[in-house]
């Protein structure tokens, strides 16, 4: 900050003569330099300083006391808002009104005394204007202890009927990404994003399929360097999206807890996610006169997780409410609230200015935590909603630090891993893995059509039925003759195949027992059995059989006839069948339970 000399040299003739004033200096010439410099002196005296301190109002002694708590510096724009403005005017003005005889705010009161100054900084969010302390009296002002870190205060809520943990949802949904990616055929579009189709049947795999959550997990995995294109094709000439070898097995093989920082901190260092643009209430314009960094908030929202206990259960409104009162600015470190231009996606109105804080920074620090923080395990969310809600209509009310969350601050020691249970081979050629066996299942999905995945379900002591579909956490994973023609395409013999799940089952009497026969069979004969859902269509006799095979609409929707009455129809076209039969005159039964 400028030196108290320079800062008096800046003041200009009427100003010296109210600040001279204040400190009862009698000048001893007009000259402003020479003024400046008398007054410097002064100024700069402990005894004087200490006189000086006492003679200011109670309220202005407060906003002082306040920029010392901040080091003696602040933006102007937030002191402004602290303790009033320093209204501008030129001589003329001023040598009518006078302002230092009935300031209008302790911060012109403050500014006519000669205790505060302004000056533009450069600083990493860029150029902006400060109130200061001059060091020289801040050297001799009554001390004032900084604020803490842990600013915010908080009481604890009651227990929700209704929490939803996320938990390791999102690094298994991480491994089940990177798998689909080994085993599919994902070219990306001319922006490097997935296909829709492709898009639509990974989220048929994923723990928790919500588009935002989707777009979320896709982000990460390609800010973490996990991804490559290859060319593929006869002409080696289709880009296609692979998972990066030597990364993706390192990440595979590290603990949960090592696998859960990697994807933390690409979230909270990256500048690409930008979460101010993905809260659903706002929308944000880039016009390129304004920008935000998304790493400020998160810093500051991570921070303030530091004031709670684990695994207790606070209102985010309260949460909301206590960083509005310690941190207000944790997002706009130069407290400008009117050059961000952000509409109200339900008003389509524009939101400016610090009236708007709640539906701004609230919002960003309500989807914060309902958002990334809970998709990563580091916070669960709970309700109360009423009886029979719908999950889709869950509103989160709380939230608690989790015992991951707590380790990744520094508050806990990391918890033991816990012992994850092997992959079973079930006598149907059904293969179950636990969630914790990531680099296994990775490898399963090489050599095994995907069944299932556990979901990400509510909890709740009034919800046993959903408690109980909670506790389902096993993949489900099926050999195939498909899936083993997949892997051998991929390098992978049959051999190998009985080599891989003898050990990741610990089994290899059983699998020598159920395998096998099976396996033998397969190379030598390949698929002879299909098996799949279809409808059955069933007609009475053959006159009705000839007018609907005559007809090429009907016909359209036939996959497979199986005798002279019987057909088989897709499921997914019965409406189109039922209107198609209709328009021939044909009434339809249809028994689909």
């Amino acid at each position: 900050m400028r030196p108290l000399v320079q800062c008096l040299l800046d003041a200009g003739p009427l100003r010296l003569q109210a600040i001279a004033s204040f400190w009862d200096v009698e000048l001893t010439t007009n000259r402003p330099r020479d003024i400046a410099a008398q007054l410097a002196v002064v100024l700069s005296a402990p005894e004087a300083i200490g006189k000086a301190w006492d003679k200011l109002p109670q309220e202005q002694r407060q906003a002082l006391a306040d920029l010392l708590a901040h080091e003696g510096r602040m933006p102007a724009r937030i002191f402004t808002r602290r303790w009033g403005e320093i209204r501008p005017m030129g001589p003329a003005r001023m040598e009518r009104e006078r302002p230092w005889l009935n300031p209008t705010s302790p911060a012109e009161g403050l500014w006519y005394a000669g205790f505060i100054s302004r000056v533009f900084s450069q600083e990493s969010e860029g150029a902006y204007e400060f109130i200061f302390i001059p060091p020289e009296l801040k050297a001799h002002l009554p001390a004032v202890t900084s604020p803490a870190e842990l600013t915010i205060r908080l009481e604890p809520a009651l227990p929700p009927v209704v929490a939803y943990m996320h938990g390791e949802a999102l690094l298994d949904d991480a491994c089940t990404l990177l798998a689909y990616l080994q085993n599919g055929q994902v070219r990306p579009t001319a922006e490097g994003d997935w296909p829709a189709q492709h898009r639509a049947s990974l989220a048929t795999q994923l723990r928790d399929a919500t588009p935002e959550r989707q777009d979320f997990l896709h982000h990460l995995v390609r800010r973490v360097g996990w991804l490559r294109t290859v060319m593929a094709g006869k002409d080696h000439a289709t880009p296609i999206l692979r998972p990066d070898p030597d990364p993706v097995t390192a990440w595979l093989h590290t603990p949960t807890e090592e696998q859960r920082r990697v994807l933390i901190e690409a979230w909270r260092d990256d500048l690409e996610w930008n979460d101010l643009f993905h809260v659903p209430t706002l929308r944000p314009e880039q016009t390129g006169t304004w920008r935000n960094d998304p790493r400020l908030a998160r810093r500051a929202v991570l921070r303030h997780l530091k004031a709670c206990l684990p695994n207790t259960w606070y209102a985010i409104e309260d949460f909301v409410a206590a960083v509005k009162q310690a941190d207000a600015d944790f997002q706009r470190p130069d407290g400008d609230y009117e050059s961000w231009y952000i509409r109200d996606l339900t008003s389509d109105t524009y939101l400016s200015g610090f009236d708007s804080w709640e539906r701004v920074e609230g919002a960003l620090l309500r989807y914060l935590l309902t958002g990334p923080l809970t998709w990563l395990g580091l916070v669960d969310v709970g309700a109360n909603p009423l009886p029979g809600f719908h999950p889709l209509l869950f509103v989160p009310q709380c939230f608690r630090l989790t015992q991951a969350g707590a380790s990744f601050l520094g508050l806990v020691a990391p918890s033991p891993a816990p012992e994850t249970p092997p992959l079973v081979l079930h006598p149907d050629f059904t293969v179950w893995a636990a969630p914790g066996r990531r680099y296994e299942r990775f490898q399963l999905s090489r050599i095994a059509d995907w069944v299932s995945s556990p979901p990400v379900s509510p909890m709740g002591r009034d919800y046993p039925e959903m408690e109980a579909r909670g506790r389902s956490t096993a993949y489900v994973y099926r050999l195939t003759p498909s899936s083993l023609e997949r892997a051998k395409r991929q390098g992978i013999p049959v051999s190998r195949v009985k080599e891989f799940l003898a050990q990741a089952t610990g089994s290899g009497e059983q699998v020598t027992r159920l395998l096998e026969p099976a396996l033998r069979r397969w190379e030598q004969k390949g698929s002879e059995v299909r098996l799949k859902r279809a409808l059955c269509l069933l007609i009475s006799d053959d006159e009705v059989m000839n007018r609907v095979l005559s007809s090429p609409r009907m016909r359209r929707y036939i996959s497979e006839q199986l005798s002279t009455r019987t057909a088989l129809v897709r499921e997914q076209e019965c409406r189109e069948l039922l209107i198609a039969l209709g328009e021939l005159g044909i009434l339809t039964d249809v028994h689909l339970s």
